[in-house]
């Protein structure tokens, strides 16, 4: 309860913070890598809406299959959990306009995301085909010192070390998911922007969230697993805040 409070108190003063921040900037070309099915939706559900709607490509990586989300919980075949969430990402990505053809499965271990991963280099060939010729690109990975989890940390250091190498025009942002959960104050605010959602993109936003955590799997929990309120509260923000890394 205390804990709650506090995490509570923190988002109130991030928020109030943000208020004059500039927008962010839209790409030609944005790549959305989420370590899990749903972290795309949480973080960048409303930067994806304006991106396809001004006529920008988006494509969205999905690191793991969250096969472990009912960990402890049940005995569920993890291959189904996966099956059942990455239906879920093609189900959410419809509400907000994103055809299934821009969206990427890789097969990184849930809770085990590694660098030395034979999955990185599959994950490299794809970076390499998507930014073929563009010259206009953004990436967008989860924030480095904020987001707790090791597979969100690792996933944001494998695809920036990866950009540059490949792409090392790209413009680099951290989205932010369990950075709203977590009591991070290591922020750099010099370098956020935000994306304002108007109320049909937050509309949008709120029924994909829907897609995520309303459907049930044989044990009564959602297939993402149980979510604590107070990340859900503070991730249906009528807003979205984004760090400038590069």
């Amino acid at each position: 309860m205390v804990k709650d409070v506090i995490r509570r108190f923190r988002i109130y003063i991030i928020r109030m913070k943000t208020r004059h921040y500039s927008a962010l900037s839209l790409s030609n070309l944005s790549v959305i890598v989420a370590p899990h099915p749903d972290d795309e939706v949480f973080g960048c559900c409303g930067l994806m809406q304006r991106l396809i709607a001004q006529g920008k490509q988006v494509e969205l990586i999905i690191m793991t299959g969250g096969g472990k989300s009912h960990a402890g919980c049940c005995d569920i075949d993890e291959s189904e959990l996966i099956r059942q969430r990455r239906q879920l990402t093609i189900r959410a990505a419809k509400e907000y306009g994103l055809s299934q053809e821009y969206i990427h499965f890789l097969d990184y271990p849930d809770g085990g995301v590694l660098e030395s991963d034979s999955q990185t280099d599959k994950l490299s060939s794809l970076i390499h085909k998507i930014v073929d010729g563009q010259n206009d690109v953004s990436v967008f990975y989860p924030h480095k010192n904020g987001e707790g989890w090791s597979d969100h940390v690792t996933t944001s250091n494998i695809v920036s070390h990866l950009f540059d190498k490949i792409c090392p025009n790209a413009k680099q942002y951290e989205y932010c998911v369990w950075f709203w959960f977590y009591n991070c104050w290591k922020i750099d605010w010099k370098q956020a922007c935000l994306v304002r959602m108007n109320k049909k993109e937050h509309a949008v936003k709120l029924k994909a969230i829907d897609v995520y955590i309303e459907p049930k799997a044989p044990c009564g929990k959602p297939w993402s697993g149980v979510l604590p309120p107070v990340f859900l509260w503070a991730n249906k923000w009528d807003k979205e805040l984004y760090f400038r890394v590069k």
